[in-house]
């Protein structure tokens, strides 16, 4: 859920209800995540009139989120490879 809020906020502030909307979960599960976030330092809040705005504090951090999910990627394709073997023609 964190990666998928960061992602979100990859290129704009939003607030709790867009990313609910975007990640398709709850106001609640929503609001834990990004408080989490915001105690870590990786994000800030801004008021907007009525509406709080989450936004991130230092674009570096999706470097890591790349890292970490490129590396993930890799190994999902190994598996893959392990599980479906390709046959010599």
């Amino acid at each position: 859920m964190r990666i998928k809020l960061l992602d979100q906020l990859r290129h704009r502030p939003a607030t709790v209800g867009q990313l609910q909307a975007a990640t398709s979960s709850s106001q609640q599960n929503v609001s834990k995540h990004l408080g989490v976030l915001h105690d870590a330092g990786v994000l800030r809040r801004r008021k907007d009139g009525t509406f709080v705005r989450y936004e991130i504090t230092d674009p570096a951090v999706f470097e890591l989120c790349d890292q970490v999910c490129g590396g993930l990627r890799r190994q999902l394709i190994e598996l893959d490879q392990i599980l479906h073997p390709q046959t010599a023609p």
